[in-house]
Formats: C-alpha cells, sequence, structure tokens
C-alpha cells in the first residue's frame, strides 16, 4: 500500500475562513445518490425525470451500494441538462450560482480507483454553475489528486486505490475551490479547471486522457459551501469502551453458557460446548446451531424505527465446517432495517438477500490469527444506512440491510451460528453498543498530505 506524505499546507491565510463555514456532513445533503441502483435510474428531485445520464461501462460494485466504471473515453455520470424536463436536470434546478447573491455549492464523493491506465489519470469530477466561467477539475489518478488545469497540477500524493471522500465547496462570491479529502482541508486556494462553461456535475472521462477502472459508493451535492464535520471532534469518535452497554466475556458477566436467565438467551445450545475462560467465550457447536439473542430490555425497547446505533464486538474464528467460510454470524437491526455480518477464516460478508449466494464480500483478511474487532454503524434513516469497519479500518459503507427481514420489526443483537450451517468454533471477547448515533472508531492521526 501507498503510504501518504506529512502535510505541507501551503494556504494557511485561506484556511482560516474555513473556520465561519457551517459544518455539514454528507449525509444531510439534500440530494443524494447512494449506488443502491445507478444514478441514470433516480429521481431523487421529484421532478419525473432521471437526474443523471451516464455513458459506457456502468454496472454493480463489488460491495452493497456501490457501482463500477469501466473508465474509456467519455464514460460518465452527468447531470448538466439546460432546460426543465430533460434527464440530468437536477444540478441545474439546484440553482446553486456562485455569485455574492447566490447559494454556493458543496459536492461530496467517495470512491476508489481500481485502476488507472489514462495519461492524466483514471477518472475525473466536474462542477459548473451557469453564473460563472470557473470551473473545478479534480482528478484521481492511482496514486495522487490532481487539480485540472493547464498545468495539471498535484494537490497531493495518495493512494485513491482505498476508499476515501473527496469534498469540493465553492463559497458564494467565491472564484476559487476548496478541496477536503477524509474531512481535512487540502487545498483552498484553486482557481480555474479545464472545462468550458457549462452549468453541470460531471464524473467520468471527458477523453481518452482519462481512463480506467473505479468504485463508486456515492456522490452527494447541495446548494450552500459546508466544511465536513471536524474529523478530530470527539463527539464523532469513540472507542467501544466509552460505549454505554458493554458485555465482556469474563465470569461475572450477563452472557450465559447455559439457557439460564439473563440480559441474553441462547438457542439451540443443547449439544454444544460453550465456556467462559481466560476473558472469552469459547463456542464448539457440535453439529449444533447455538446463538445468543438479546432481551427486549437491552436493546427492543430503546430501539425504534428511526434510531441511529452504533455496535463493536470482537471474536477470533478457530475453525470452519462449510467451505463458505462463514464460522460466525452477527445480526443487528431495529424495524426499519437488520444487518447480517459472517465473519470467517478469512473473510467478511455482508447478506443483503436472505440467500449466502448473493452475499457481498467486504474483507479477505486473516481473522483467524487473533481478535479481530468488528464494528457496525447504523444511521437510522433507511434501509441502506449501514457502515461496517474491521479492526478501525471502514470495509463498507452505505449498505443496504437484509432485504429479507427489512420492516419485519427484527429489533435484537444476535451473535452465534448461522442458521443451516454447521460451521465452525469460534472465540468472542466482547460485545459493546451505543444507542442513538453513529460513531466511528478513534483512530484521529490526522490525514497526510502534500499540498502544492
Amino acid at each position: 500500500m501507498k503510504t501518504m506524505l506529512i502535510p505541507i499546507l501551503t494556504v494557511a491565510a485561506t484556511c482560516t475562513a474555513f473556520a465561519d463555514l457551517e459544518r455539514k456532513d454528507s449525509s444531510e445533503f439534500d440530494y443524494k445518490y447512494e449506488m443502491i441502483k445507478l444514478p441514470t435510474a433516480e429521481d431523487v428531485d421529484g421532478s419525473g425525470n432521471y437526474d443523471f445520464t451516464g455513458s459506457g461501462t456502468l454496472g454493480t460494485g463489488a460491495n452493497t451500494g456501490t457501482i463500477s466504471m469501466s473508465i474509456a473515453a467519455n464514460t460518465s455520470l452527468k447531470a448538466d441538462a439546460d432546460a426543465v424536463g430533460k434527464n440530468g436536470d437536477v444540478w441545474r434546478k439546484m440553482n446553486a450560482g456562485v455569485g455574492a447573491d447566490k447559494s454556493g455549492y458543496t459536492v461530496e464523493v467517495r470512491l476508489k480507483v481500481t485502476k488507472s491506465t489514462g495519461n492524466f489519470g483514471a477518472l475525473l469530477l466536474s462542477t459548473s454553475t451557469g453564473d460563472s466561467d470557473i470551473n473545478s477539475w479534480l482528478v484521481f489518478d492511482d496514486n495522487a489528486l490532481y487539480w485540472g488545469n493547464s498545468q495539471n497540477n498535484k494537490i497531493m500524493d495518495i493512494d485513491t486505490t482505498q476508499w476515501h471522500n473527496y469534498r469540493i465547496v465553492r463559497e458564494k462570491g467565491s472564484t476559487v475551490h476548496s478541496v477536503f479529502v477524509d474531512g481535512e482541508l487540502v487545498s483552498a486556494s484553486l482557481g480555474d479547471g479545464l472545462a468550458t462553461k457549462q452549468n453541470r456535475i460531471f464524473l467520468g472521462s471527458a477523453n481518452a486522457n482519462y481512463t480506467g477502472e473505479a468504485q463508486i459508493a456515492y456522490i452527494r451535492f447541495t446548494d450552500s459551501a459546508y466544511a465536513p464535520l471536524d474529523p478530530k471532534s470527539k463527539e464523532n469518535w469513540l472507542n467501544s469502551s466509552e460505549f454505554d452497554v458493554k458485555y465482556e466475556m469474563n465470569a461475572n458477566d450477563n452472557i450465559p453458557t447455559s439457557t439460564s436467565t439473563s440480559d441474553w438467551t441462547i438457542n439451540g445450545a443443547s449439544g454444544a460446548t460453550i465456556v467462559k475462560n481466560g476473558g472469552v467465550l469459547s463456542v464448539t457447536p457440535n453439529s449444533k446451531q447455538p446463538y445468543w439473542l438479546s432481551t427486549d430490555a437491552t436493546w427492543k425497547n430503546v430501539v425504534g424505527t428511526d434510531t441511529a446505533f452504533t455496535i463493536e464486538f470482537a471474536v477470533q474464528p478457530k475453525s470452519c465446517t462449510v467451505n463458505t467460510d462463514r464460522t460466525m454470524q452477527f445480526a443487528v437491526g431495529s424495524s426499519r432495517a437488520t444487518c447480517f455480518l459472517y465473519v470467517g477464516m478469512s473473510h467478511v460478508y455482508w447478506q443483503h438477500t436472505g440467500s449466502t449466494t448473493n452475499d457481498i464480500l467486504l474483507d479477505s483478511s486473516d481473522n483467524s490469527d487473533k481478535m479481530h474487532k468488528f464494528r457496525i454503524a447504523y444511521d437510522g434513516k433507511s434501509t441502506h444506512g449501514f457502515t461496517v469497519w474491521r479492526d478501525d479500518v471502514k470495509i463498507g459503507e452505505s449498505l443496504i440491510g437484509n432485504q429479507s427481514w427489512n420492516g419485519a420489526n427484527f429489533s435484537f443483537v444476535r451473535f452465534g451460528i448461522p442458521g443451516g450451517n454447521q460451521s465452525g468454533n469460534f472465540d468472542i471477547d466482547y460485545v459493546r453498543w451505543k444507542i442513538g448515533g453513529v460513531y466511528p472508531p478513534d483512530t484521529r492521526k490526522g490525514l497526510m498530505v502534500i499540498v502544492k
């Protein structure tokens, strides 16, 4: 993996202006395209027309809630209609001008480059309004981020083959753009890009200089200029040790090894070996299907339809007897959306249809060597509001809940052996949760960038 470099910000005077900008997470933007389906088949603004037009090869992604782009000359997703009643009219209708009497705008995309073969990079993001000749032109190569102009200036060295959030902000009355990456300001004085005057948002390839492949998790935009939520703000980051509810697997904890009364109940325990030893719960299913289910008092009675939550558990799979490598299943949800996460010896899967044949591979790292942390956060707003981290690294975002269970009031926390699969042994260290918000892991180390 490429490493990021030590920050050298050359725009300090301009940066101070952003202290006065309102901060807003992109999940609160007016126009959100979460890639549950192609934006070319979505009508977020309710106009009766699809909000984007597309060309080239667009398809489903390697992850629920993402799309793939095979980027050749003139492959794009764009909203640039110049009249009412046409597909791609949403950007113009937003009327986000940049004159002193207008609003400005903010755009954020989450993507990763999987192949870069163009002379200038894999793809670009361009934005502009009808009342200005100045355009953005953000270019993604596999190891750097550029601002497309006559010099094609490098903004920063960055491994774009990993997931990152990229935000372009243009204030009203401003002649420059500012770019944020993963919540950090990386440049605040970027002028005109290469595009001609067009009232549009454009993601893809303008010509043969931009070719490759990419995965897109979302495109979100709104009028007005917003800085991201502060990634160093304590209120947005928590270690699971600070969560409100914690079940640690030691002798004094209320996690049973038999079907005794507790905060949890066990189903299918007869014949399985379940012991607490050394602060962990060790499970040997012995062809049974034991799983632990939280009682109403600890989850269901406090998690409603619109409730956000964050939950984390630590597990070490020891064996797996099924060739699909699903040692343990972790399920959690509300009456709106339910997640099913499978952790195997070297795979992590997300189930969204009720069938393992359609499961999404989130990660293929070794899980058997030690305890590994898995965190699931749900935004409480929609069926595709789940985010998943493994050992503090995000491995899935905008994930849709299990469509067989969504809306059926399955409000519970459950961990154990997958339903019909008599799978292998595992040790679990803890289950911890905090209800009422989405809390990323506390990994505040700062973004390493170089700005020119």
